[in-house]
């Protein structure tokens, strides 16, 4: 199997494995570089369905961050953006938006309905995606890298981040609708709206 460099080049030499990526040089070293088997470009590949890998957003990220070239970073980076990625799985756990699949359950009139968290593993290599919204990602390690630089640019990628966290996961979870009071008494009284039912999750009201 061909492997390739970051910048689309084959690479034919000596390999390792670091923490689950695949790396340059038999042992590593400042000068490794992480490898792929597929020939995308890694600034700007194909995606598909929607999920690109994270390598693909790391380097979405560093080439807007500016300070260099993205397809030049060496292994080590390429690592610390898996723990960034990391902690931005943690943030959307911890979210009140964080994606999550309703039960209603029915016992004669009454129906009750819950809802629980769906599930999201943590990233163990850089070329695994998640069920995430790709926006996200990128946000995210632009302000966790932002800061961990000690950079000025974290007063705009900061605020950005949780902008588009909430936008993307209220988006996820309720669609293009507008942000009310959430319920949790399980719905309005039947005698105010004629036997309707107010929705736990988005306040909207409906049979």
């Amino acid at each position: 199997m061909a492997n390739y460099l970051p910048n689309g080049a084959a690479y034919t030499g000596d390999t390792h494995y670091t923490s689950g990526v695949l790396m340059t040089g038999a042992i590593h070293s400042s000068d490794s570089q992480a490898l792929t088997t597929t020939l995308d470009s890694q600034t700007n590949p194909q995606i598909t369905n929607g999920k690109a890998p994270l390598r693909t957003l790391s380097m979405q990220a560093l080439r807007r961050f500016g300070d260099f070239n993205a397809t030049t970073v060496d292994g080590d980076v390429l690592l610390m953006f898996i723990e960034f990625a990391n902690m931005i799985i943690d943030d959307i756990r911890m979210h009140p938006y964080a994606p999550r699949t309703t039960y209603s359950t029915t016992s004669g009139d009454n129906t009750t309905t819950s809802t629980s968290i769906d599930p999201l593993s943590y990233y163990k290599s850089i070329d695994e995606s998640r069920d995430i919204d790709d926006q996200i990602i990128v946000s995210g390690l632009l302000a966790h890298y932002s800061l961990q630089q000690s950079s000025d640019k974290i007063k705009i990628y900061m605020p950005n981040y949780q902008r588009t966290l909430n936008q993307q996961l209220w988006k996820a979870l309720n669609g293009n609708t507008s942000i009310r009071l959430r319920v949790v008494d399980n719905g309005s009284n039947p005698r105010n709206v004629n036997r309707m039912k107010t929705s736990p999750i988005n306040g909207t009201v409906s049979l």
